[in-house]
């Protein structure tokens, strides 16, 4: 009796794990990522005003005018030469839609993200002085300003 008992419960036990194998199983695969999640909305068609899709590492270039992966093609930037004179340097910075220092020798192009400065091989901070083209400031606002510097 005792027996049959045990070979009861070890039956019920197996049919139980099953059960429960399925419906983790099941479970598992409803939230794997679709192309379409539930609101009909495409993943991945986060696109910015360029177009690039920047869940998928794409940011724009402005040099080539195209949206890339900076770490499979590098954007070109500003490369500055002995034969580079200060007028092309200023030119190649409103090519940038920047603004160029002249005592600095730097060029500044405050509309680019991050990412977008870094793949064009600029210098970004993202809090840089709101006076620091003023040298004669006696008062600064304590306040932020994103910069991408291009030497």
């Amino acid at each position: 009796m005792k027996n049959k008992v045990s070979i009861i419960l070890i039956c019920i036990l197996v049919v139980m794990g099953i059960c429960f194998l399925y419906l983790y199983q099941k479970n598992c695969n409803n939230n794997l990522p679709n192309s379409i999640n539930g609101n009909g909305v495409i993943v991945g068609g986060d696109r910015d005003v360029h177009g690039c899709i920047g869940s998928a590492g794409y940011s724009w270039c402005q040099i080539k005018n195209k949206c890339l992966r900076i770490w499979e093609e590098k954007c070109d930037s500003i490369v500055v030469s002995p034969a580079t004179t200060t007028k092309n340097i200023e030119s190649l910075c409103q090519q940038k839609n920047g603004l160029y220092f002249p005592t600095e020798k730097i060029c500044e192009v405050n509309q680019l993200s991050k990412t977008q400065c870094l793949s064009q091989n600029g210098q970004f901070n993202e809090c840089a002085s709101a006076c620091r083209h003023d040298p004669k400031a006696e008062i600064c606002t304590m306040q932020c300003v994103l910069t991408c510097t291009f030497k």
